[in-house]
């Protein structure tokens, strides 16, 4: 199995290209693994081991990697949703697990977390193809399979 380290660089490339604000979440892709994926939480763990990145496991079949970005996304993404400098934007991946009849349905969702002035953060989403095949790519990688 290839690490999973280039798909957060491939993530933060997509959402920083174009994001829209939605008050849902937005499943960005869902994969079907015959037995429990520790494999891709393995995976998603050891990728998310940087200076600027938070892992967190708030239950066992809920996993998250925060990721801080970059000065000038952060200022732009900042001035753009009426954020806070306080309390930076950080782009937020997070997979759900459960299990179904024939083993167990992985989803995830990305988005960037924006603190505001007042109020719960804007989570902002990006509904992108490129996206959807970046992590695809990477339930495939783990020994998933996409599901629609």
């Amino acid at each position: 199995m290839r690490p999973a380290l280039p798909v957060f660089g491939s993530l933060l490339a997509v959402m920083l290209g174009g994001c829209a604000p939605q008050d849902m979440g937005v499943t960005t892709a869902k994969a079907h693994f015959a037995t429990y994926p520790d494999s891709l939480i393995s995976a998603l763990q050891s990728a998310c081991e940087g200076p600027a990145q938070t892992f967190a496991r708030p239950t066992r079949d809920s996993i998250e990697c925060r990721e801080y970005l970059p000065p000038d996304p952060t200022a732009a993404i900042i001035l753009t949703y009426d954020g806070v400098p306080d309390d930076l934007p950080q782009l937020v991946i997070r997979f759900q697990t459960r299990k179904d009849a024939t083993g167990y349905l992985v989803e995830n969702d990305v988005y960037l977390n924006v603190p505001q002035k007042s109020g719960p953060p804007l989570h902002v989403y990006q509904r992108d193809r490129r996206l959807n095949r970046v992590v695809a790519a990477l339930y495939r990688r783990s020994g998933g399979t996409p599901a629609p």
